[in-house]
């Protein structure tokens, strides 16, 4: 049942790859079940803004001729950035040429507080925790 909210009603899978089948836009949640406790999955799905890890918030650059570009950090150095776009485009940015660099502290991820029932929550989180890496 968890499964079938992740693919269908919770429409996680326009965002989330799992196990490298999907989209790139946020993180690959494809060991998720390994990395994170119950507790932050559930919190998470709840108030997705409030439990984000810094290395998933989505960036905000700004080239110095105005053009606005967002998307979710990769890597970052001292002189550049490296993003994946919200059209799943790989950017190598030279902070040289940026105006802004932002991280920001919204998400685009939905809460599901009100969206699913309590058992549907509880069956999408079982889902998630048996989500371990590739065997």
């Amino acid at each position: 049942m968890g499964r079938a909210l992740f693919e269908g009603a919770g429409d996680c899978v326009t965002c989330h790859a799992v196990n490298g089948k999907g989209p790139r836009v946020a993180p690959d949640l494809g060991d998720i079940g390994a990395l994170r406790t119950a507790e932050l999955i559930h919190r998470t799905l709840l108030d997705p803004a409030a439990s984000m890890l810094p290395a998933n918030r989505p960036v905000r650059a700004v080239t110095v001729d105005g053009k606005v570009i967002t998307g979710r950090r990769l890597n970052e150095d001292t002189y550049t950035v490296q993003l994946i776009d919200e059209q799943e485009r790989l950017l190598s940015l030279s902070k040289a040429n940026l105006r802004e660099f932002t991280v920001l502290k919204s998400t685009p991820m939905p809460s599901y507080k009100d969206k699913f029932s309590s058992q549907e929550l509880a069956d999408l989180e079982a889902y998630l925790l048996s989500l371990r890496g590739v065997k």
